[in-house]
């Protein structure tokens, strides 16, 4: 019978700090992290699109035995690691065309957020970037994440 594989995500992401992984966790997961009451099952992140950034990744992937789709990730954009419990997206493009302009990692990763809760801590963008994160794709999901973005924001103003 096979042992289940079964990762835990602050492990994964302890490691991803570990390794000095240039990330952020986007989607769902990261509107969490601002206290919106939320539910996802799965991790985004949007890492630094430099080769040895994806090289540290894969490797924490092979320490976590996660499946890595495609097996040779080296020339996409978007790539996933799957393990019994966990599913996680991993995005690496340099820039996203959003309606109105582009996303570029280096900008969101000097606007991040960080959230720290002792020795752990998670790097997030900025609201007003993850706000413009949801503006890649219009679905009903994107615009419910919208209106608890708008609603943090106002907060804070």
């Amino acid at each position: 019978m096979k042992r289940e594989n079964l990762v835990d995500p602050i492990d994964f992401i302890k490691s991803l700090n570990k390794e000095d992984v240039r990330y952020l966790l986007v989607g769902r997961q990261a509107l969490v992290q601002y206290g919106a009451p939320l539910q996802s099952f799965d991790y985004d992140f949007y890492i630094a699109p430099e080769l040895d950034n994806l090289k540290k990744v894969i490797k924490i992937a092979h320490n976590f035995k996660m499946e890595i789709v495609p097996p040779n990730p080296q020339k996409v954009l978007k790539l996933t690691l799957h393990a019994d419990n966990l599913k996680v997206d991993v995005f690496r493009a340099r820039r996203y065309s959003i309606k109105g302009g582009s996303l570029f990692f280096e900008e969101m990763y000097e606007n991040r957020t960080v959230f720290k809760k002792g020795k752990f801590k998670i790097d997030v963008p900025s609201l007003a970037d993850l706000r413009r994160t949801k503006l890649t794709r219009n679905t009903a999901k994107d615009r419910e994440d919208l209106k608890y973005i708008d609603e943090l924001i106002s907060r804070l103003k």
